[in-house]
């Protein structure tokens, strides 16, 4: 199954897998955080793991910043 070998490979690299159970995305793929990383190069990171095989994507978005950071008030 790619999930195991996702977590394998995650795991190789550092990180701890955690299936986000339960939860789906809107195109009926599967979601797994990682804690615990020490990311000192998130770009290299996230190319990395886009090159393994069924990742869809990565949420590390390093190679394209955000253009808008929105901050909320609990007080609004």
């Amino acid at each position: 199954m790619a999930r195991s070998l996702i977590d394998r490979e995650i795991v190789k690299r550092g990180g701890q897998p955690v299936w986000r159970d339960g939860v789906i995305t809107d195109n009926g793929n599967w979601i797994i955080d990682v804690h615990g990383w020490q990311l000192t190069d998130p770009a290299a990171m996230e190319s990395d793991l886009n090159q393994l095989a069924d990742v869809v994507t990565v949420g590390l978005f390093a190679h394209r910043p955000a253009d808008v950071v929105l901050v909320g008030d609990r007080e609004l």
